[in-house]
Formats: structure tokens, sequence, C-alpha cells
């Protein structure tokens, strides 16, 4: 019995017992290699035009940018010659750009830049209406004017 009594003192000793830790730094004794500069800039400072475009991915001196949009597309064909006549003929008459899209083995003739498919929708009528009938609206990276423009 008195055993008992010592093992369970023992070890109520241990789960009770509790260190003091010191957790105070210096910092005079870190060793930090970091350095920090500062630099006060104006703003016409070329470097701050430079980290936007660096930052944001923007080409602020591009007239033209990409983006997910639409575009329609009227026709498909594995024949590039024919392709290409087609995409003549488009370019007068939808008076949009045009573009040939090689996806193998199809030359695709696509329409416009469109940023909703609601824009393309016109085209497409358009299309149909005049010896396309298997026009019909893709989503596609288009170009756009770029807002972000900056003139020199």
């Amino acid at each position: 019995m008195g055993r008992m009594i010592v093992i369970l003192l023992v070890l109520f000793k241990v789960v009770t017992a509790q260190v003091k830790q010191d957790e105070w730094i210096d910092p005079e004794t870190l060793k930090d290699d970091l350095v920090f500069s500062y630099q006060i800039v104006q703003a016409s400072d070329s470097t701050i035009m430079d980290n936007i475009r660096d930052t944001t991915g923007l080409n602020i001196e591009d007239s033209i940018m990409v983006r997910r949009g639409y575009r329609v597309q009227i026709v498909s064909t594995q024949d590039v010659d024919q392709a290409e006549i087609v995409a003549d003929r488009a370019m007068e008459f939808f008076n949009q750009p045009v573009y040939i899209v090689f996806e193998s083995p199809y030359y695709k003739v696509r329409v416009g830049d469109f940023l909703s498919d609601l824009d393309a929708l016109d085209v497409e009528r358009k299309a149909r209406q005049n010896g396309y009938p298997g026009a019909w609206i893709v989503p596609s990276d288009v170009n756009v004017p770029n807002p972000n423009r900056r003139y020199k």
C-alpha cells in the first residue's frame, strides 16, 4: 500500500511538473543579413511605370490586349486555299477582323473580336443568312483595345 502511494505521488509530480522557459530574444544577437533600402520616387518616375507593367502583366504601351471573348466560326476545312478564299470574302463582307486558325487537320475561318456572345450573335445571323449555314459562336482569345494604354 505504501509503495502504491509513493508511485502515485511520483507520477503526480511528473505530470504536474513545469519548467519555466526564457522566451526573450535579444535583437542585437540576431544574425539577420537582410538589408532594407528605401528610395523616394516621384509620380513621373519611369520606375513606377516599369513596376506597374511587371506586376500586372499589362503592357501600357500596346494599343491592343488579349482577353477571353468570342468569334464566329464560318468555315472549317482541310484545304488551306479554300480557307484563304473564304477569309478574303469574309473580310470584305463582314467588315470585321478575320482569322484563320489551324487545329490539325482543319483550317477554321473565324470572324470578329467580341467580348460577349450577344455581340457575336448579329454576325452569326448575318453569316447564316448569307451562305454560311454552319456558322456558330466559339469562345476564343480576342484582341481588344487596351484601356490602360498611355500615349507618349
